[in-house]
């Protein structure tokens, strides 16, 4: 039997995982024990548990600051697993929790697969000899990465992003249907949350009638303030292709948006030394909003650090009913299929 070990830091990249997993199991054909760093997406993909994600579910380095013991502990766990063997180890995103273990898994004769190129397009130019020496084999949701590592002898290649082929069309509009998107981790829900409702309150008071489907996990359930009724919760980004327009945060989610065609503002808000930080390393890239990085302009409004409350009524009010974005460099459906025979062509 087969033996997949897969790392998963965040939300949007415990889906990425259990998308590929099952498009593995389905190239394969016989049996995979997989196991791992998992969050929900990967559990309903029955992958066993070494840790747990939403322990280390983090963005920013204020914020990891506060969860190295967790961080450690689940790192720790995930070498265990190394250790004790396994044919591919799979590490997605999170360059700097899976960069280590992408290391150690070579050291033990294992391939080493890396699912989302780091962000070297926006900082940090410096780490691609780094990472070519890490990795055996780099898997890249945009076009544009694997020419990032030519001349590294990295296997750098596209397979595109899963948003393409996860989402349902755009919908019949319904004019009063709004979509609130303030984040999946603990931080963001605590740091937009409040701003998100106020904005959603005062977007009711211009709009009779408005009512908002609000997107968070069911782990961050107890954390949200007592709800009016025309506030409901959606159980994932599919639920709103008939929304008149979102409000959100910055994240694969304005991608799924823009995929779906439904308009959007982004609202975004870090600690303040990961803000400073940022503004300090990160060069040469004008926004955030990946509709915005992909353009290299401003398609799709965005706030980030001061989030006035009306400022932000009036722009999701103004959002335009079609929102055109393009999304080419995410390539035709079938990504996960594509990274799954990638994978398997050297086993």
């Amino acid at each position: 039997m087969r033996t997949v070990l897969v790392s998963v830091a965040e939300p949007s990249g415990d889906l990425l995982a259990a998308e590929l997993i099952a498009a593995l199991r389905a190239r394969h054909g016989g049996a995979l024990r997989v196991r791992g760093v998992v969050g929900p997406a990967l559990r309903a993909q029955g992958v066993e548990a070494v840790a747990a994600m939403e322990d280390i579910a983090v963005m920013g380095l204020a914020e990891v600051l506060r969860k190295l013991g967790p961080i450690r502990r689940a790192r720790a766990a995930m070498a265990a697993a190394i250790e004790a063997g396994g044919d591919v180890f799979i590490g997605v995103d999170a360059p700097d929790f899976q960069s280590p273990l992408a290391a150690l898994a070579r050291r033990r004769g294992m391939r080493a697969v890396g699912y989302v190129s780091p962000q070297v397009w926006a900082w940090r130019k410096g780490r691609v000899p780094k990472i070519a020496a890490r990795w055996d084999q780099l898997l890249c949701l945009l076009a544009f990465e694997p020419a990032l590592y030519a001349g590294t002898g990295l296997d750098a290649r596209f397979t595109g992003h899963p948003v393409v082929d996860r989402l349902p069309s755009r919908g019949t509009v319904d004019p009063l249907a709004f979509a609130l998107l303030p984040g999946s981790r603990r931080q963001e829900l605590r740091r937009m949350g409040p701003v998100f409702f106020e904005v959603a309150s005062q977007i009711r008071a211009r709009r009779q009638g408005a009512r908002f489907h609000l997107v968070v996990p069911d782990a961050l359930a107890s954390e949200l303030p007592s709800l009016p009724a025309w506030i409901t919760r959606a159980q994932s980004v599919s639920e709103l292709s008939t929304c008149r327009a979102a409000l959100t945060k910055s994240g694969t989610v304005t991608l799924e948006l823009a995929a779906m065609g439904v308009p959007q503002v982004v609202a975004h808000r870090v600690h303040p030394l990961t803000h400073w930080i940022g503004r300090r390393f990160v060069r040469g890239v004008r926004h955030i909003a990946m509709p915005n990085v992909l353009a290299d302009r401003g398609v799709v409004p965005e706030h980030i650090q001061h989030l006035d409350p009306e400022a932000l009524t009036t722009e999701v009010l103004a959002l335009p009913e079609e929102q055109p974005v393009d999304l080419t460099a995410l390539g035709p459906p079938g990504a996960s299929d594509r990274a799954a025979a990638a994978i398997l062509e050297a086993w």
